[in-house]
Parts: C-alpha cells; structure tokens; sequence
C-alpha cells in the first residue's frame, strides 16, 4: 500500500483505497485525502498497521546534523524500501511526545529529508558518541521505548573491563581473554607489569586502537611505551607514572597482559568477525582478517592493517569455534547489558595456537569485505523487520 507525506504540513495520508489504517506502534490514524502528497512510500499493511516503520537513533552535531555511519543509514534505508518498510534516522532529541522528528533518505533523489513520523515499531541503536548515550535525552528515549514496548538495540557501549568481568564469570569463556586489571593507582599497575613484563593498557571506552599503548621492559632495565604512532623510553616505573598517571586515570584505563600472537606472512593477524541475531540464535554473518603491516600493536585498517580473505587462514576448527564463540558472548552480553541484535568481534590466536578473545563491539564499523558488508545490512533488516513484527 501506498502512504503519502505531506513535508509542509508534516502529515502522513493514504489515498482511501486500503481501508482504516494506521501508522507505527502508537497506531497513529492515517487520514484519507485525495490527491498525491510530495514523497510517497510503499508499505506493507498487517492488520490495518502500515510499516514496519524502523527507527535508528543517533546523535547529532552541535550545528543540528545528523551524525553517524551515514553509508550504512543509507544501505538500511535501500534494504528496508525493498522490503516494504522505511526507516527514519533521528537523535534522542528528536522524540516529542508521541512522534519524532528525523530525516529520512530518498534513494532515487540521493536526498536526505527532514521528517516526522509516529512512533517507530523498533529501534536500531547507532549512536556514536558516548557523551549521547549518557544524556538525558537519550536515558528518556530509553524509558519511552521500554513504556511502550518497543524493541530496542543495541543497548549502550561497551566497557572493556566490565566485558572482562562478565566473561570471567563465564567457565568456558574465562580462559580465552588476557589477565586485566582495572587501573586505579600506580602500585597495583606496577605489581602487574612485574608480573608479566609485557602489558597492554588500554582506554575501557575506545575503538580502533585509539589511546592503545605496550609497556615492555626492554634492554638495561628500560621501560618502553609504545603506540601505533610514537616510542617512549623511561629509566623506571616511577617516571612512566609521572608522566603518564593523569592521562590514564582520567581515560580510565585497563592494563591486559600482552598477548604473542601467531603471525602470517611474518606478521601478526587477527579476525574479525560479525554476528547477527536470529530465530535460530546468534549466528556467524562474515569473518575479517586483519595483517598488520607497518606495525605490530594494532591490526586495524587506519593503523596500517591491511584485508587478508578468510580463506588464506580458514578451517574446519575455526568455524566451528567462531559459531560457538558468537552463540556464547551474544548471549552472555545480552543477559548483562540489554539486548544485542549484532555485534562484531576482535580474535586473535597465540603463537601456540590457542584462541584469543580481544574485543566485542556493540557497534561494528563497516566491514571493507562487500560481501560482508551486504549481508550484514540484509541480515539485520531481516532481524529489524522481525522485531517489528512484519
């Protein structure tokens, strides 16, 4: 069917020739009016409902933009028109009552417009500053989705020492991640790198190797920090403090043992890989290989890492311990913090072949792998549109 928006008026109407209907989960009644209206979206019709209408919340700059993976918003949208639904992109802000005001795409006029809608049937969580998910508007938009019922995911960051705590309170999980400390002062940091000589520190809210560090001790008792970028040198611990103390406690940092990693090619590799829910459970959408070239701290992309296909590394052993490993962390992540509809994965294996458990991401970049990329955006249509009840 047919629904027609009016963007001067800011009112939705059908053309009278599917009987009573409404639109979006607080059922908002679509008039009948003759005519066309300026843009003009097809839909499905369950019971008198049209949609589903698929929210995806993010933040917004300080000039009013919408801010966020926009590329993706776009491949949704694609995905949610072929499907017979539409999404709206918005900010928390944007919730007024019982409607929001977002923008939405036209992928034939390659146009953002500004729009507003009822309700959404479900709600995609893409915001991508933290300072937005600890706002009160976004702490409201939460409370109102949970008031009336609407499905929502994923729920918030996540934290690299609580991701720690949760696993480690997992029998089969615990043994897969390093030994990490949460770093609160400068004696029980320095106890655990004499314990293990090699540490990684790390900020507990970070992404892509930001703010990643090693401290190794190296020849004539000298500690050296490193990054992707720098090397530092310190004649002890006492001055790497001093000098490192205020920037680490005031980004929260964790420290983790260093991890030897296996190489490829002479190179350190890790996975990355994405999972989707479904009505099967977690499932395995794409797994990434990332070779660090340049340097060996990180294997991101911005960092110098660079795409190797799966199936230069790729065994039976391997698939099978990644379908287990995203069925055992979906499940747990979502009995912690709130419902995770995808997440992504940083794995790695040690020189003696054992797996690592580095990272999860409660909100994947996009994958450089296209054929990753597009089943990522179908699958998680494919779950949006189930939540909704389509």
């Amino acid at each position: 069917m047919k629904l027609y928006y009016d963007p001067w008026q800011e009112i939705w109407f059908q053309d009278g020739k599917n009987g009573k209907i409404n639109f979006g989960k607080n059922r908002m009644r679509v008039p009948d009016i003759q005519g066309s209206g300026k843009y003009c979206f097809e839909m499905l019709n369950l019971e008198g409902n049209a949609g589903p209408l698929i929210g995806i919340m993010t933040s917004i700059t300080s000039k009013g933009n919408v801010k966020g993976n926009r590329s993706l918003f776009k491949k949704l949208q694609s995905e949610a028109l072929s499907k017979g639904g539409m999404t709206i992109v918005f900010p928390p802000e944007g919730l007024n009552g019982n409607q929001i005001s977002g923008h939405t795409y036209l992928n034939d006029k390659n146009e953002w417009i500004p729009i507003v809608t009822p309700l959404p049937h479900v709600v995609y969580n893409r915001v991508p500053l933290r300072k937005t998910e600890e706002s009160l508007a976004y702490s409201q938009a939460s409370s109102l989705f949970q008031e009336w019922n609407i499905p929502f995911f994923n729920p918030s960051f996540i934290n690299k020492y609580e991701l720690y705590k949760f696993v480690s309170s997992h029998p089969m999980l615990a043994p897969l991640m390093p030994e990490t400390i949460l770093v609160n002062d400068m004696e029980s940091l320095k106890d655990f790198f004499d314990r293990n000589k090699n540490i990684y520190l790390k900020p507990v809210l970070s992404s892509q190797g930001d703010g990643l560090y090693t401290l190794r001790l190296v020849k004539d008792n000298i500690l050296e920090l490193s990054s992707h970028t720098v090397k530092l040198e310190y004649s002890s611990f006492e001055d790497f403090w001093t000098a490192k103390s205020q920037k680490i406690l005031d980004r929260h940092y964790i420290a983790q043992a260093e991890i030897i990693p296996a190489l490829l090619d002479g190179s350190r590799f890790d996975f990355r890989i994405h999972a989707h829910d479904s009505p099967e459970g977690y499932k395995v959408t794409g797994v990434g290989i990332r070779l660090s070239k340049k340097q060996s701290l990180t294997t991101h992309v911005p960092n110098g890492g660079i795409v190797i296909p799966y199936e230069r590394v790729r065994t039976k052993e391997h698939d099978k311990f990644f379908a287990w490993l995203v069925k055992e962390v979906g499940f747990l992540i979502s009995r912690e913090l709130g419902y995770f509809g995808e997440f992504s994965i940083d794995a790695g294996i040690t020189e003696r072949g054992n797996y690592v458990l580095y990272e999860v991401n409660s909100k994947p970049m996009s994958f450089d792998e296209e054929d990753i990329e597009q089943r990522k955006t179908s699958k998680i249509m494919e779950l949006l549109f189930l939540k909704a009840g389509f």
